[in-house]
């Protein structure tokens, strides 16, 4: 199996990205480092807050107070050994955010989901998250399929 001591994994709390996270756990092992990134995206709170659905403040509060609760939920029973999980909540477009975390925390690995939550006719007209890190990053990524 690969393995490696520093990985950044993006999760967006869909069955494909806690996969991701284990299969991350298991090449991390026994006493590696996972940094956890959670991407908001940016372009949901515009379309949100054009709806008129609140503040761009208050929608992207709502949304950090949810990604908190659903990390909890995704670990909670989750084995990790002795590797050592940092959680990060960040606002972006997703690919975008990915790839700056990836270079600014100089992270040599990105293990990821295949498949998230965007829907397939956004995946058709503009690539899913996962092909576009592929194409911008220069470190190595492994991606989960299921």
């Amino acid at each position: 199996m690969i393995k490696s001591a520093e990985i950044l994994v993006p999760v967006d709390f869909s069955p494909c990205s806690v996969n991701a996270l284990r299969v991350a756990i298991g090449m991390a092992a026994p006493d590696g480092d996972l940094t956890l990134l959670h991407v908001i995206d940016q372009h949901f709170i515009d379309d949100t807050v054009a709806a008129g659905l609140g503040t761009s403040d208050d929608i992207r509060e709502r949304l950090r107070q949810q990604a908190e609760i659903s990390f909890d939920s995704m670990l909670e029973g989750l084995d990790t050994g002795e590797v050592e999980l940092e959680k990060m909540i960040v606002v972006g477009a997703p690919f975008i955010e990915i790839l700056k975390i990836a270079r600014d925390l100089d992270l040599p690995m990105i293990v990821m989901g295949v498949r998230g939550r965007s829907i397939p006719p956004e995946e058709l007209l503009f690539g899913s998250t996962a092909e576009r890190v592929l194409r911008g990053t220069r470190v190595p990524v492994l991606c989960v399929p299921f």
